[in-house]
């Protein structure tokens, strides 16, 4: 799947699914399912991955951490209604299917081989390692965290690290890539460089597993906060991340992203998980996680944080037992 026209289906699948797609481009996919097989066959793997997240509820019981402390086990997606819903009818015309919207999907899984995990190398993915975060904004190397200035803390404001013992903290919403000014938001990045995994994705159907968990001090239930975590996969020079971001470019092969609102529980953390099926010719992915505040607190321009904290971020690699069995095979050819 290394050529133009499936680096296209990945953009199109990404779009549609995150709402950024043009009148044109919605005609584009709805040509492009009515025609190719194999475009549906990705394209229902792309429901069936956003079907499994959107379809996780709250739980109505927390459960106990390590520290003996509630864990509120949350994911909602960033929009209310999810937008793969309505292209749904346009899957099932398209493939010409005589069969319920959502079994489209189980129909797809139904063949499908024993899944197999491996966990993605994150630098200082619990924050333990005394390696501060860089005020440097959008990274350009690998294995670092950088953005927005903040810190990496023990047990502070009564909020216990969710494992280990020290989390993340925003502190204000500028870094030394721009002085102060809008947008209020806290923001930090890393990048993951993926070369080094380019058999396993090298179908395109493999998917990566994404997790990261807040919390914050109490703040007022009328306005709360939001925390948002999103995974990009890029192909190319890392280099360029940074003008993509300043200057809008959207060239991101694919992109995955959640928000869930804080809730008033300083004693609970709150998890935001996704996943993102990850484009053969990706060469790293970029994770951004997030804090918008309702009531900005400016100070010289940017915004500063009474208490938002992360903890606990993780990335797995989910393949196949039958494709890893094919790309065993290739290389030993």
């Amino acid at each position: 799947m290394n050529d133009p026209a499936h680096q296209e289906w990945h953009r199109l699948f990404s779009a549609a699914l995150n709402g950024g797609m043009s009148a044109a481009e919605k005609q584009e996919l709805a040509a492009l399912l009515k025609a190719s097989a194999e475009a549906r066959q990705l394209w229902f793997l792309y429901h069936d991955n956003e079907c499994g997240l959107a379809e996780l509820k709250q739980p109505a019981a927390s459960r106990a951490t390590g520290h003996g402390r509630p864990t509120a086990v949350i994911a909602e997606p960033q929009r209310a209604t999810p937008r793969w819903y309505s292209w749904r009818p346009l899957t099932a015309a398209a493939a010409g299917l005589a069969i319920g919207l959502f079994s489209a999907s189980m129909v797809f899984a139904y063949g499908m081989p024993k899944a197999v995990h491996r966990a993605l190398a994150l630098a200082n993915a619990g924050f333990e390692e005394r390696v501060a975060p860089l005020p440097d904004g959008i990274p350009v190397r690998y294995g670092v965290w950088s953005g927005d200035f903040a810190e990496l803390t023990g047990e502070q404001q009564g909020i216990v690290p969710r494992e280990g013992k020290q989390m993340f903290r925003f502190l204000r919403s500028d870094s030394k890539q721009v002085s102060g000014g809008p947008p209020f938001n806290g923001n930090i990045y890393q990048l993951i460089d993926a070369r080094i995994w380019h058999e396993e994705i090298r179908s395109g159907t493999a998917v990566v597993d994404w997790s990261a968990w807040f919390n914050c001090v109490r703040e007022d239930p009328k306005a709360p906060s939001k925390y948002e975590a999103s995974v990009w996969a890029f192909a190319g020079d890392p280099s360029f991340v940074r003008k993509n971001w300043e200057e809008k470019l959207h060239q991101e092969l694919a992109y995955s992203s959640w928000r869930i609102v804080a809730d008033a529980d300083p004693q609970s953390w709150q998890r935001i998980a996704g996943s993102i099926i990850v484009p053969p010719d990706t060469d790293f992915l970029v994770i951004e996680l997030k804090v918008l505040p309702e009531k900005p607190a400016p100070v010289n321009g940017a915004a500063t944080f009474a208490g938002h904290y992360v903890d606990d971020v993780r990335l797995i690699l989910r393949t196949h037992a039958r494709q890893q069995a094919a790309q065993l095979k290739h290389t030993r050819q």
